[in-house]
């Protein structure tokens, strides 16, 4: 039991280290509504995720709260929704931006999976590991037509310049 929460831990440093040394700082506001914007997602997913047995947080922060795995839905998914945002190419052929999601879904994929076989982190239920590489890619690609949308007009975000 305590290597999960040695998990939790190190996901929370890893997640903050992560969102500091890969986001550029002039890149920090697209990053946090980045994750904004895909924690909400995952929220409304994985509340019926969870209560229709789906899936499942055998251990987890506030087990009389929640039945959700804040650690992980919460936090380290959508740091990492923000660093694929943050870095993908914008121009680039359509092969390499295909590749670069689907590297990025499928190590996400296996980190989920390698967390449900050795730890107590997270129990699939009815859900299999293609569920999730699915169910992680429509939460990855919703995201980001959402944060594509957020930030598709620039001179609404840039500073009025005064000439003196």
């Amino acid at each position: 039991m305590k290597i999960e929460y040695f998990i939790l831990a190190a996901m929370w440093i890893f997640g903050f280290i992560s969102f500091i040394l890969f986001i550029p700082r002039k890149e920090r506001r697209k990053g946090f509504l980045a994750l904004m914007i895909f924690q909400a997602f995952i929220w409304l997913c994985d509340m019926p995720s969870f209560k229709y047995g789906l899936l499942s947080a055998p251990v987890r922060e506030f087990p009389k709260a929640t039945d959700l795995s804040i650690t992980i839905n919460y936090f380290f998914y959508p740091v990492m929704f923000s660093i694929f945002y943050v870095k993908r190419r914008v121009r680039g052929s359509a092969w390499a931006r295909f590749k670069y999601f689907f590297v990025w879904i499928s190590v996400l994929t296996l980190f989920d999976i390698v967390i449900e076989r050795y730890t107590d982190l997270l129990e699939y239920g009815y859900l299999t590991w293609y569920g999730m590489w699915i169910y992680i890619g429509l939460l990855f690609c919703v995201s980001q037509v959402c944060c594509n949308w957020f930030f598709k007009d620039k001179a609404f975000f840039q500073a009025e310049r005064r000439e003196t």
